[in-house]
């Protein structure tokens, strides 16, 4: 009676033990939801503008730099007082004739004579580079009896106007004028020269160390 009732309970027991054992094995695990990938809101960087482009299509400025600097220097160079032309080397030469009186005019540079275009010499202490400058051709007898000087000066820049007076008593006998300055002064390179006479009549030429005359007449 003993061993039923023990074997019964032995039965129960053992049957109540694999039922839970089968409820843990066949019980499902909680749902967890899959982790999802989360991506990197995009920064000030990922937003940045494109890359600029090949360095060989920017534009280069050297280049221009350097010309507009160098067409900045013969602007400076060629203008001086009064805004005449200022090219050393270069000279402007004027005769004119009235009556027995011959006047020629020669504006230049302080350069042209060897000159620092910085001098502190005064224009009276320049009247002396009047002489070798120009010589009268011709049998007109004619005499020195004025001579002057009038110095300009523009920032960097100096220019020397020499004035000077011949009283020739043959006027009729002039034959043109000699521009000597070329061997006196190494500076002067060429001059544009003009001649007006007393009767109108008018002549011109570019003067060189090779063809330093200027002829007179019509």
């Amino acid at each position: 009676m003993m061993d039923r009732r023990f074997g019964g309970t032995a039965t129960l027991l053992f049957a109540g033990m694999a039922l839970a054992l089968c409820a843990a094995c066949s019980g499902e695990a909680p749902y967890e939801p899959a982790p999802q990938s989360i991506e990197a809101a995009p920064t000030d960087a990922d937003e940045a503008a494109p890359a600029p482009e090949a360095a060989d299509e920017a534009p280069h400025h050297d280049d221009d730099h350097h010309d507009d600097a160098h067409q900045d220097h013969d602007e400076h160079d060629a203008h001086a007082a009064g805004g005449e032309a200022h090219v050393h080397g270069a000279a402007e030469l004027a005769v004119t004739q009235e009556s027995n009186f011959v006047t020629v005019t020669v504006d230049a540079p302080l350069a042209n004579y060897g000159l620092s275009e910085k001098t502190k010499k005064k224009a009276t202490d320049l009247e002396k580079y009047a002489d070798g400058l120009t010589e009268l051709m011709g049998n007109a007898r004619c005499d020195l009896v004025e001579r002057s000087a009038d110095l300009r000066r523009s920032g960097d820049h100096a220019a020397l106007t020499l004035s000077i007076v011949w009283d020739c008593r043959r006027p009729s006998q002039l034959d043109g004028l000699m521009f000597t300055g070329f061997d006196t002064y190494s500076g002067f390179e060429t001059v544009e020269a003009v001649f007006l006479g007393e009767a109108g009549e008018t002549a011109s030429a570019t003067l060189t160390a090779d063809s330093p005359f200027l002829p007179f007449g019509s």
